[in-house]
């Protein structure tokens, strides 16, 4: 198959226009992360990671329930680019689920930071897929911030990391339209 520029476009626009660039899955991310924030304040760690491996499987059904209330197609069909997303997407989910469970198990502080890390290393493809940096920046920052918070606040790490996670999702999906009318308007020229 020969790609050229043209149908490259063809395909982000398309992409932007029916999937609004996957905001439903935004908030999804942030729907699941206040909840983790809630879980680690009210539960001591050993039924809060409970809480948090259980609402690992919530995030789905809460981003295509968010996607279908906003209007936006959740999946995309017959995008490449929207193939892509959710593949890597699904692959990252399988790839870092045996490290999650390991860290239920033998390391359950550590889950806050891994999911944290884990559970935003597709948007970097989102960002080639939807031509946006944006999304590649959220997972940048939240990535460095984390860390930071999980070496030099250990005694904070269950309270903050969630929060900080919540509040780069609440950002995007109060950005995300915005930087998305100005890319489609951008395009249209």
């Amino acid at each position: 198959m020969n790609l050229n520029a043209d149908s490259f476009d063809a395909l982000q626009l398309d992409l932007a226009k029916r999937s609004l660039w996957n905001i439903g899955y935004f908030y999804a991310g942030l729907t699941f992360w206040i909840y983790v924030a809630l879980a680690g304040m009210y539960y001591p760690l050993e039924v809060a990671k409970i809480y948090w491996l259980v609402g690992t499987f919530c995030i789905f059904p809460i981003a295509i329930l968010a996607s279908k209330i906003i209007g936006a197609e959740p999946f995309t069909k017959g995008n490449k680019l929207a193939d892509l997303v959710g593949y890597t997407h699904m692959s990252v989910i399988a790839l870092t689920f045996p490290i999650i469970i390991a860290v239920f198990i033998y390391f359950p502080e550590a889950m806050l930071l891994v999911m944290a890390i884990a559970y935003c290393l597709d948007f970097y493809v989102m960002s080639w897929a939807f031509g946006s940096p944006f999304f590649g920046v959220h997972a940048a920052l939240r990535i460095i911030l984390v860390s930071i918070i999980w070496f030099a606040l250990p005694e904070w790490r269950i309270s903050i990391i969630p929060i900080v996670v919540a509040c780069a999702y609440l950002i995007t999906v109060a950005f995300l339209p915005i930087i998305r009318k100005k890319w489609l308007a951008n395009k249209s020229i």
